[in-house]
């Protein structure tokens, strides 16, 4: 990938947030500085980062991809209320193993996203704005919450 202006800008912006921003509030921040940058160009270099590994997309996490430049294992806590994303680390999250092997799949990396109030909401009456109902996911019958105690134990 070739480095330019508008690339390191939109690294950089990525860097110094601690809010895991969408391209939207990466538009935002990096067009002050440089009028002429397009959205394309923020989703394009977004991509590109991904694809390089020096940043990460969240998934499931509200209505809008989300980014995060924190490469270190860690996981998230995903508010369902203000769709605020706060890093998480808990080492025993990072062993979780899959208790089978679905069609040969190797796991590379555990990614824990917990789904819920933060702090904040929790302590108000704010509308919800996040329209992804939380849920459990299910592999072989067996819940994450099996293979979380198994990873404590």
């Amino acid at each position: 990938m070739a480095v330019t202006p508008q690339r390191i800008a939109i690294y950089r912006a990525l860097l110094e947030a601690n809010d895991h921003p969408n391209p939207e509030a990466i538009y935002t921040r990096v067009r002050s500085t440089m009028p002429s940058l397009s959205l394309a160009t923020i989703y394009k270099t977004l991509d590109a980062l991904a694809g390089l590994g020096l940043v990460s997309e969240l998934p499931a996490t509200g209505n809008s991809r989300r980014y995060d430049a924190n490469i270190d294992l860690h996981h998230h806590l995903v508010c369902t209320r203000c769709d605020r994303v706060t890093d998480y680390y808990d080492p025993a999250l990072d062993r979780i193993t899959l208790p089978s092997r679905p069609a040969g799949f190797r796991a590379r990396r555990v990614s824990v996203h917990f789904h819920g109030l933060c702090a904040n909401c929790a302590n108000t009456r704010a509308p919800r704005r996040s329209s992804r109902p939380f849920r459990k996911e299910r592999h072989n019958g067996q819940e994450l919450e099996g293979a979380v105690r198994r990873a404590r134990s």
